[in-house]
């Protein structure tokens, strides 16, 4: 295992990582038919999106599968369509790229985007938590309509100097302990928000 690809979300333009979900499930292929296998290592889910709010509406724009994907029971191709989009394939590393694509997102709840990611705090496992990067906004939706955004840095920025001071704890807990790696590949707002620093 190694540190994973993360979803990227696109606001107002902007490309920025999700960093942490609270609410209901973003997209789910299997819901769509679509049936993700083994990716790589930096992607063990085996599917990546890349979602975008314009309009204040959370679509998904780009689906990243890998080759041992199947869409509609078929093995993934190229020349598959996938939303009605026809996947290219990647020749570099075999995933299948399926864009532009213009699905909406029904999601309830809200998403910490992360942009910046601070180099020295890159931790090889996993997903990076809000606190890793140095802007974070915070969008608050409803059945994928933006109720609201706030600008999360400030905060993220106390417990990243918190954490790094000594004065909390990482909140993913000692790299050697247990269930260390389970927590890295979660996107719980805990790992970025720890309940001791709110």
């Amino acid at each position: 295992m190694t540190a994973q690809i993360p979803d990227t979300i696109d606001i107002d333009g902007s490309p920025h990582a999700l960093a942490a979900v609270d609410g209901d499930p973003l997209f789910d292929p299997v819901g769509h038919d679509v049936f993700p296998g083994p990716f790589h290592t930096g992607c063990h889910r085996g599917y990546v999106c890349g979602y975008s709010i314009a309009d204040d509406r959370l679509t998904l724009r780009e689906l990243v599968l890998g080759q041992h994907a199947t869409v509609a029971g078929r093995p993934i191709s190229p020349g598959a369509t996938v939303f009605g989009a026809s996947v290219t394939e990647d020749a570099g590393d075999g995933s299948y790229t399926a864009a532009p694509l213009s699905v909406h997102v029904p999601f309830s709840g809200r998403l910490l985007a992360g942009r910046g990611i601070i180099e020295h705090l890159h931790v090889d496992m996993g997903f990076a938590p809000g606190w890793r990067y140095a802007r974070v906004v915070e969008v608050v939706l409803d059945a994928g309509h933006v109720v609201a955004r706030v600008d999360r840095s400030a905060e993220v920025a106390a417990v990243r100097d918190a954490v790094l001071d000594g004065v909390i704890p990482d909140p993913d807990g000692d790299p050697r302990g247990a269930g260390w790696v389970r927590r890295t590949f979660t996107l719980t707002y805990d790992r970025t928000f720890p309940p001791t620093h709110r």
